[in-house]
C-alpha cells in the first residue's frame, strides 16, 4: 500500500489517494510521490527548431535513499550522495524512445534531470516531426520540499545548419513548463562563461579615431560586462522579488596574445555566484591591472584553452558559453581553419619599408576549402569539441575589418553564438553587455531600449530619455558608458510619478555607471525618464542603456547563416509570451531597421594601394593592420565604413507560431551591416511592451568572373597570374583574403598561397615549372565563386570582362575555308 500526495500549484493544496489521512503516519515518506506534468510546446512548424531538450533542477529540502525520478512511466535511481564522475548518473529511457538522465550533485539535495525528446525528432535534431505540443508525466519519489526549494528549468534546442546531433542553445521563448508541483520555480539553470581577451602588442594602440588606449578601455568594458551580470543576477530583498542569477554560475577569464593564460579570479580559475550581491566586478578588475602584453594573435589559443577550463569530461547541457575580444588578425598556432585546408606560413613584406621589413603570417592555408567545410581547432570541428556551446565574438579595429571581421562572423555562427563589431569604446560596452543578455535569454534578459548623445559646452544634463518599465518585468538595470578617461558622469532616475528614485544597486567604474531597480519595491511600473549628468567641463560622448530582466516575454532572432553582396538578409524573431507563443500582434509591432556602411572597405584599400607604412612598426602588426591603423587615423575614414541606419523600416509579418519574419535585398556594399529590431505594441494579452534587439553581421564581397580582373605574365619558367576580385556592384574584395583562394592546374605548380604585397586586392599567383609552350587549364575559385577556367593563354584581360568569344568566321574558319576551296574548283571546271 502507499499513498500519494501530489502537490497542486498556488493557492498550495494537498489532494489526497488512496487511505485517509490518518494513515500518513504509518506510511514511509519514501513512498511520498508528487505528480507534475512537463508541457513541451510546439515551436513552429517542421522546419523550425524545436525544444530539443529540457533540464531541470530539483533543490530538495531533503531526499530519501530511495528517491527516484519518473518519467512516462519509466522510473530511475536518484544516485546516493557523496558520489564523483559517472557514479552521479543514471539513465533510462521512455517507451516512446526519449532519453533520461537523472543526475545527483554530490553532497547536495539537488537532482537534475535532463530529458532529450527524441521521439520527435527525425536523424537528428536539426530534423523535427511535426507535433502540436506534448506532455510528460513527471513523479518524484522520495523528495520534500519547503520554504526557499524547488526548481529551475531551461530548454534547449540544436544549432539549426551547425551541429545536429546535441542541443545546447538556451531557448527564451515557447519554453516547456511543469504544472501540478507545489514548489517554487526558481529561475534557470547555471551558466559558466569564459571570456577570451586579447592582450597582443596591439592593445597598446589607441582605439581608431580616439586617444583611449585599447588595453585600458578593454578593462572598463569588461570590468562593466561584469558589474552587469552582478547586478541583474544579485541575490532579492525581499525575497518575493525575482532574481536572474543562479548561486552556481561561474566566471572565468583567459588572456592570450601568440599563447594563452589563464587567469585567478579571487584564488582560483572560475569565480561562482554564490550568493554575494557582487562577486565579479571586483575580481575581474583586479585580474586585468597588468599591462604586459603578449607577443603574436592566437585567438584559437584562447578559445581552446577556455573550452579545456570548461570541460567536464562529458557535455553538460547548455551551461558553458564564451566571449571572445580580438583587435587583430589570427597570425599564431592554434589556427582556425576549415576541414582539410593545411598551414603555409607566409612571410609578407611592408609596402616601401627597407627589404628584409617582412612580418610572418603562420595561418595562412596553402588553398581554401569549399565554404560548405566546417571550422576546425587543433584538428577537430569547433563546433563539435567538448564541450558543447555557443562562441560570442566582438572585434575592434583591424580585428572588425576585412578577413579578420569575416572570420569572427563565421565562428560565432557555425557555433550559434553572435558577432559584434566595435568601433568607439561605447559601442565596445554595448557589444560585451549585448553578448551577456544573448547568453542569458534562456532565463531571460532583454535589452529594454538604447540611446546616445553628447554633453557639451554648458549643458551639464541631458534631456531625459524615457524607458518603458511594464509590469511583467521584476528588474531593470540602467547603463551609462562614455568615452574619454579622467571624466565623471551619473544617472538622475525618475519613476512614472515623477519623483526621483534611488536605485536598489548601483555600481561604477572609470568610463560608466550602472543602477538597478527592483519592480515594484523602487518603484512602480511605467514611463521612467533616465538623464545624464556630467561632472567637470569636457565634452562627452555617451551612451545609454536599459535591461530588463523578464518573467513572462521571450524574444529570439535568426536571420541569414551566410551573408554577401547580392545576397537577401532575412530576418526571422519568434516572440513568446509566458510558455505559448504570441501570435497576430498588431501591424507595425515588429519592425527591423537596417544600418549598412556608406563606403566598401576594399574599394577605399584598394584606392590606397602603393602608400607607404608610416612611423615605427610594432611587434605583431602586419602590414594590413599597419595600413588600416593609417586610414583609421585619417579625417572622416570611419564614419564612411561604419554602418548608418537606412530611412525605410522593414515591417516584420506574423508567419504563424508567434514567428515574425522580413527581408532585405539591399545588400550592395561589403562590410559591417547591424539590424536594430525593434519591438513596440499595445495588446491585451501584455499590455504596453518596447524591447530592442540588436544583431551584427559582415556581409563579404562576392565576386564574379564577369567583374574581376587579371593578367599574365610570363617571365621565363615562371609566370605570374594577378587577379583583383570584384563584384557586380563594383566592390573591390580587397587585402588580407589570401586564405580565400583555391587554384588549380592541370600543369605547373603553384607556388605558395596568393600573395598581395600592394595591399590593394590584386592577389599574385606564381606558377613554376611550364615549358615553352605549355597552355595549362588554370581554374581560379574564390569563396567557391569560379572567377577564371579554361586555358591559361585565355584567362587575362583587363576590362574586367571575360575573354570575349572568337568571331563566328574564326570559329568555323576551317568549313570557310573547304567552302571556297570546293567553289574554286566548281568555277575551274566551268
Amino acid at each position: 500500500m502507499s499513498l500519494r500526495i501530489r502537490y497542486n500549484s498556488a493557492p498550495r493544496r494537498l489532494v489526497l489517494h488512496g487511505l485517509a489521512l490518518a494513515a500518513v503516519a504509518l506510511t514511509s515518506p519514501a513512498l511520498w510521490a508528487q505528480s507534475l506534468t512537463l508541457h513541451v510546446p510546439s515551436r513552429g512548424p517542421a522546419t523550425e527548431p524545436q525544444n530539443a531538450a529540457t533540464s531541470i533542477e530539483f533543490d530538495a529540502a531533503s531526499l530519501t535513499g530511495t528517491a527516484s525520478i519518473s518519467v512516462a512511466g519509466t522510473a530511475v535511481p536518484v544516485p546516493a550522495s557523496p558520489c564523483a564522475g559517472v557514479a552521479c548518473g543514471a539513465v533510462g529511457a521512455t517507451a516512446e524512445g526519449d532519453v533520461i538522465k537523472v543526475t545527483r550533485i554530490s553532497g547536495s539535495n539537488r537532482v537534475r534531470l535532463d530529458v532529450t525528446y527524441q521521439s520527435l525528432f527525425n536523424a537528428n535534431y536539426c530534423a523535427p516531426k511535426p507535433h502540436a505540443g506534448v506532455d510528460r508525466a513527471i513523479e518524484l519519489t522520495g523528495f520534500t520540499f519547503g520554504a526557499g526549494k524547488g526548481y529551475r528549468i531551461t530548454s534547449f534546442m540544436a544549432p539549426i545548419e551547425t551541429v545536429c546531433d546535441l542541443a545546447y542553445v538556451r531557448v527564451p521563448n515557447n519554453r516547456p513548463n511543469l504544472t501540478g508541483a507545489g514548489v517554487d520555480y526558481l529561475g534557470r539553470l547555471p551558466l559558466d562563461l569564459v571570456l577570451v581577451l586579447d592582450k597582443s602588442p596591439s592593445m597598446a594602440w589607441t582605439i581608431p579615431g580616439q586617444a583611449d588606449i585599447r588595453w585600458d578601455r578593454l578593462k572598463s568594458s569588461v570590468q562593466l560586462f561584469a558589474t552587469v551580470w552582478d547586478a541583474i543576477g544579485a541575490p532579492p530583498a525581499p525575497s518575493t522579488e525575482s532574481s536572474e542569477g543562479h548561486p552556481d554560475d561561474r566566471l572565468g577569464v583567459v588572456l592570450f596574445g601568440g599563447n594563452a593564460v589563464e587567469t585567478s579570479l579571487d584564488g582560483s580559475f572560475f569565480k561562482a555566484r554564490g550568493n554575494s550581491p557582487a562577486p565579479w566586478s571586483a575580481p575581474v578588475a583586479a585580474t586585468l591591472v597588468d599591462n604586459t602584453f603578449i607577443g603574436g594573435t592566437s585567438v584559437g589559443a584562447g578559445i581552446a584553452l577556455a573550452r579545456t577550463k570548461l570541460s567536464t569530461g562529458e557535455d553538460v547541457l547548455g551551461r558553458s558559453a564564451v566571449v571572445v575580444f580580438t583587435d587583430g588578425e589570427q597570425n599564431t598556432p592554434a589556427c582556425i581553419v576549415r576541414e582539410t585546408e593545411t598551414l603555409s606560413p607566409t612571410v609578407k613584406p611592408y609596402p616601401n619599408q627597407p627589404p628584409g621589413t617582412t612580418y610572418t603570417d603562420q595561418c595562412t592555408v596553402a588553398a581554401a576549402a569549399s565554404a560548405d567545410k566546417k571550422l576546425t581547432l587543433n584538428g577537430g570541428v569547433l563546433a563539435q569539441g567538448l564541450p558543447r556551446g555557443p562562441v560570442y565574438t566582438i572585434g575592434l579595429g583591424e580585428g572588425a575589418s576585412a578577413a579578420s571581421g569575416a572570420l569572427l562572423d563565421e565562428i560565432s555562427k557555425e557555433t550559434a553564438g553572435q558577432p559584434f563589431f566595435a568601433y568607439n569604446g561605447p559601442s565596445m560596452d554595448s557589444a560585451f553587455v549585448d553578448h551577456l543578455v544573448s547568453n542569458l535569454k534562456g532565463g531571460t534578459v532583454s535589452l529594454l531600449d538604447r540611446t546616445a548623445g553628447q554633453l557639451s559646452g554648458g549643458n551639464q544634463t541631458s534631456t531625459p530619455f524615457a524607458f518603458k518599465l511594464d509590469p511583467s518585468l521584476s528588474r531593470a538595470t540602467f547603463v551609462l558608458s562614455w568615452d574619454g578617461r579622467g571624466r565623471e558622469a551619473g544617472l538622475d532616475l525618475f519613476g512614472p510619478n515623477g519623483k526621483p528614485i534611488t536605485g536598489a544597486q548601483t555600481a561604477g567604474g572609470a568610463n560608466f555607471r550602472v543602477v538597478t531597480v527592483n519592480l515594484p519595491s523602487s518603484g512602480p511600473p511605467g514611463e521612467w525618464k533616465v538623464g545624464v549628468r556630467r561632472y567637470g567641463t569636457a565634452d562627452m560622448n555617451y551612451q545609454l542603456s536599459a535591461y530588463g530582466v523578464e518573467s513572462r516575454l521571450g524574444l529570439q532572432v535568426r536571420e541569414s547563416a551566410k551573408l554577401g553582396t547580392g545576397n537577401v538578409l532575412k530576418i526571422a524573431t519568434t516572440i513568446g509570451w509566458d510558455h505559448g507563443p504570441l501570435t497576430d500582434l498588431p501591424d507595425g509591432a515588429v519592425r527591423a531597421i537596417i544600418e549598412r556602411p556608406d563606403a566598401n572597405l576594399g574599394n577605399l584599400l584598394h584606392d590606397s594601394a602603393g602608400q607607404a607604412i608610416e612611423g615605427k612598426i610594432p611587434d605583431d602588426a602586419s602590414p594590413l593592420a599597419m595600413r588600416l591603423r593609417q586610414l583609421f587615423a585619417s579625417q572622416g575614414f570611419l564614419d564612411k565604413i561604419q554602418p548608418k541606419p537606412l530611412a525605410d523600416a522593414i515591417e516584420l509579418k506574423h508567419a504563424g507560431f508567434g514567428r515574425y519574419e522580413g527581408s532585405f535585398d539591399g545588400i550592395k556594399v561589403g562590410g559591417q551591416y547591424r539590424v536594430r529590431i525593434e519591438y513596440e505594441w499595445n495588446d491585451p494579452r501584455t499590455g504596453e511592451i518596447r524591447r530592442r534587439d540588436y544583431i551584427a553581421r559582415q556581409a563579404l564581397v562576392i565576386p564574379d568572373a564577369k567583374s574581376s580582373l587579371v593578367t599574365v605574365k610570363r617571365d621565363g619558367r615562371d609566370t605570374f597570374i594577378v587577379i583583383t576580385p570584384r563584384d557586380k556592384f563594383g566592390n573591390y574584395v580587397g587585402p588580407g583574403f589570401e586564405n580565400g583562394f583555391s587554384v588549380k592546374l592541370d600543369a605547373g605548380t603553384v607556388a605558395g598561397p596568393p600573395s598581395d604585397h600592394g595591399l590593394g586586392g590584386d592577389y599574385s599567383i606564381r606558377v613554376t615549372g611550364l615549358n615553352d609552350g605549355d597552355d595549362p587549364k588554370v581554374t581560379i575559385l574564390f569563396a567557391d565563386q569560379t572567377l577564371r577556367d579554361g586555358p591559361l593563354s585565355s584567362i587575362g584581360g583587363n576590362s574586367g570582362e571575360p575573354p570575349a568569344p572568337a568571331p563566328w568566321w574564326k570559329r568555323w574558319w576551317w568549313v570557310i575555308l573547304i567552302v571556297l576551296l570546293l567553289l574554286f574548283l566548281l568555277l575551274r571546271r566551268k
